[in-house]
């Protein structure tokens, strides 16, 4: 019992850092906290989910310009791909 509600916790945590937005035309949007290497991950993740095969990052932003670099929220715009990741 112990351990699912741990994973609940756990579960409610990352769901409420992170937002992706499917895009019109053939982009989407991830909003996260963390590094490139999370971005990269999560955008993974969801063309997987998506039936493709990778993602390609085409650029990331702070959601606060005022802040330095990498740090806080993120956002990176993605794109789907059916082949494998280079």
């Amino acid at each position: 019992m112990m351990r699912f509600s741990t994973a609940l916790v756990l579960c409610a945590m990352i769901g409420a850092c992170t937002t992706i937005k499917i895009g019109k035309d053939d982009t989407s949007t991830i909003v996260y906290t963390g590094g490139a290497d999370v971005g990269m991950n999560l955008a993974t993740r969801a063309c997987r989910k998506a039936g493709q095969r990778s993602a390609e990052i085409i650029s990331t932003v702070n959601k606060d310009p005022a802040l330095p670099a990498g740090t806080g929220r993120q956002v990176s715009t993605f794109r789907c791909s059916a082949a494998e990741p280079k």
